[in-house]
């Protein structure tokens, strides 16, 4: 068995499952914005929307930005603290993540949620993991490649050795510009991209524990490479 040199996860969705209202947080943030003095700009999810009224306030003063952005995101941590306590780990999550612990094979987690929920999930369900980066941890979240390979950089591992798995379309887009081979975990969602597309797609975790077993993952490895050539 060829072990990769890392394996990457996604978290909420992927390794856990949490009830957060999406809805309230950009409620929230929304909010935030308004008091500001400004209209929230349009854009498909939270992060983005703060980063974008980040840009807005800029221009007008640097101090007013950066308050912005800490009361914005203050806002929406409290939201996703809130739902922490109750997540709990998807079908699969444990034996998956013991097995590759066992092995070995270094585990890394990217998500951007905040670090203070996430910390508090992992120490309370006591899931093995080598490396966490959070949004807080990094300048660029997913789908921003910056994202997974600050992870491997912590990790020591390759790219086209290592895999990211994840159940939403902005991990399969991160993994594929990082270099990474990309994996699709639950119901597929549609891709709106060529981007988008995961190289191997599980209906549960510990479907991975077979395609490490059995070196499927190698053959996407290979296709990458000889593409970059």
């Amino acid at each position: 068995m060829h072990k990769p040199d890392a394996v990457l996860f996604d978290f909420d969705g992927t390794l856990v499952q949490i009830t957060i209202d999406f809805r309230l947080m950009r409620a929230r943030a929304e909010e935030v914005i308004r008091r500001y003095g400004l209209e929230p700009p349009a854009a498909r999810y939270t992060l983005e929307m703060i980063a974008a009224a980040r840009e807005l306030a800029s221009k007008q003063d640097a101090a007013l930005a950066a308050s912005l952005v800490r009361d914005a995101e203050a806002a929406i941590r409290a939201v996703e603290l809130e739902a922490a306590p109750q997540a709990q780990p998807l079908p699969g999550v444990e034996r998956a993540l013991s097995w590759l612990h066992a092995e070995g094979v270094p585990i890394g987690i990217v998500t951007r949620n905040c670090r203070p929920a996430v910390l508090s999930i992992l120490e309370r369900l006591r899931l093995p993991y080598d490396a966490l980066f959070t949004r807080d941890d990094v300048a660029h979240v997913k789908p921003n490649p910056e994202h997974l390979l600050a992870c491997l950089r912590a990790l020591s591992a390759a790219p086209a050795r290592s895999l990211m798995v994840g159940d939403h379309p902005t991990d399969m887009r991160a993994a594929r510009a990082a270099g990474l081979v990309a994996v699709l975990v639950s119901d597929p969602h549609p891709a709106e991209s060529a981007e988008e597309l995961p190289d191997l797609h599980i209906t549960r975790l510990d479907d991975l524990i077979g395609i490490v077993q059995e070196g499927r993952w190698e053959g996407f490895v290979r296709y990458q490479e000889e593409a970059n050539r």
